[in-house]
């Protein structure tokens, strides 16, 4: 079978090229790394890896912000779907005071406007405010508190059917209820029109001659496999474009300018707060380039139980400190990651762990009892950036070559990039879809 496209990895920049290009008739053969999984089970596939944030700091730093006592790690999966199934839902770009809103400046330096497909994301992907009806006793208490240290709380934006949710607080073990979205439902739809999907099947390089797409070459099983194919998006993450960039000899910049959106949760002792039975992240307090949200970690259980508490996951309240964190980390040739923190970064980190602190006291946690995790990235992106790597329309120096997934996106947003790549994507495909025509005539 010959196909007009190829779609490689299937989160949210695959995922929605996919779809986008299947509903205009093209022949698209979707190449995916990891596997299917039945709806919340993907959650079992996390994978960890270490961050080298090259700290040198004194033991009383680390005794007083316990999160940089501990080893930084990146979240990331590789299964169909990407990171989405278990994401939080959190649309921030559809908000209009996000920080991430003057963070899209960094796309119109480079005469690209998202500002239509941002809207045409929000709307497929069923983006509103978390309705207060659904806010849990626990975070309306962490509102509370916050409004009363003069914090300003506000709904965060999600990809979730409020008509189906029943505030179970499972997102990112998996919806049940299927009300939120996720990636593979534009995978399902992309299938519906008429898509090849093949996953467990392990894109090495890209095919190319006189800098023109050939086709794509990968394993599948034990063997070697060869698409023939001249268009091919690659969308396979900023931990793997990478790999298989400077395999198709692209290796100028690839690899360098990486962020991870890093984070802390910080979090304590209140006897039967249930907290980890409600919509995580909720709301949000915006501080330029780091905010606060509600957000349950097991990490906390088990510190709390190290110093000396008897706690359950019932019994911890906790707050996510996010920040953009700047884009100087690198992913070498052995696939080890470089990611220095910043004096700057942990300014940032520093400040939101303090304003944490305030909320939790102001709410009644037991102050002896403030823990924080880890530092921790789930964002990985810029690894493969406009402006360096490919132009504003994600094309690389191979022509046919081009890329839809958080790599491209130049400069850290500090805020959830799902609802992003979807509208780079969606902008993607209105171009290469104009190349080959609606084949089905619309």
């Amino acid at each position: 079978m010959t196909f007009d496209i190829a779609v490689i990895g299937t989160g949210a920049g695959g995922a929605t090229v996919a779809r986008e290009l299947s509903k205009k008739g093209l022949k698209v053969l979707i190449l995916e790394k990891g596997k299917r999984h039945m709806g919340g089970t993907s959650v079992n596939h996390i994978k960890i890896t270490p961050l080298d944030l090259k700290l040198d700091l004194s033991s009383k730093n680390k005794e007083k912000y316990n999160f940089l006592g501990f080893p930084a790690e990146l979240m990331h999966i590789e299964d169909v779907g990407g990171t989405t199934p278990v994401s939080l839902a959190n649309a921030c770009y559809a908000c209009s005071t996000c920080y991430s809103n003057s963070a899209t400046k960094q796309f119109s330096i480079h005469d690209i406007d998202l500002f239509k497909e941002l809207i045409e994301a929000s709307t497929d992907l069923k983006v509103s405010s978390f309705h207060r009806d659904l806010m849990g006793p626990a975070t309306r208490k962490i509102v509370e508190a916050g409004e009363n240290l003069g914090y300003f709380m506000e709904p965060m934006p999600k990809f979730i059917d409020f008509s189906k949710c029943n505030n179970c607080g499972l997102c990112i073990g998996g919806c049940k209820l299927d009300a939120k979205w996720d990636a593979t439902h534009f995978i399902n739809e992309a299938l519906d029109n008429g898509a090849t999907l093949i996953s467990d099947f392990k894109v090495t390089k890209i095919l190319h001659d006189n800098k023109k797409v050939t086709g794509v070459e990968g394993i599948f099983g034990d063997k070697i496999k060869t698409f023939e194919v001249k268009t091919v998006i690659l969308a396979a993450g900023a931990l793997n474009t990478p790999e298989i960039l400077k395999n198709s000899e692209i290796k100028e910049k690839v690899g360098e300018g990486l962020f991870c959106d890093l984070f802390i949760t910080v979090g304590g002792f209140l006897k039967d707060a249930n907290f980890n039975k409600e919509i995580m992240m909720g709301v949000k307090s915006e501080f330029g380039p780091y905010f606060l949200a509600p957000h349950f970690s097991n990490q906390i259980v088990s510190l709390l139980e190290n110093k000396g508490y008897n706690a359950n996951s019932e019994d911890v309240l906790g707050i996510m400190v996010k920040i953009a964190d700047e884009a100087n980390g690198k992913i070498n040739n052995d696939k080890s990651i470089e990611k220095p923190l910043t004096e700057r970064d942990l300014k940032l980190l520093k400040e939101g762990y303090e304003k944490s602190i305030e909320i939790l006291v102001e709410m009644g946690v037991d102050p002896s009892s403030i823990v924080s995790t880890s530092i921790r990235g789930a964002h990985p992106g810029g690894t493969a950036a406009i402006g360096k790597v490919v132009d504003n329309n994600l094309e690389t120096e191979i022509k046919g070559l081009f890329i839809a997934d958080a790599s491209v996106i130049p400069q850290a947003p500090g805020r959830p990039p799902i609802l992003t790549i979807t509208a780079l994507a969606k902008r993607l495909a209105k171009n290469i879809s104009k190349k080959f025509g609606d084949k089905n005539g619309k």
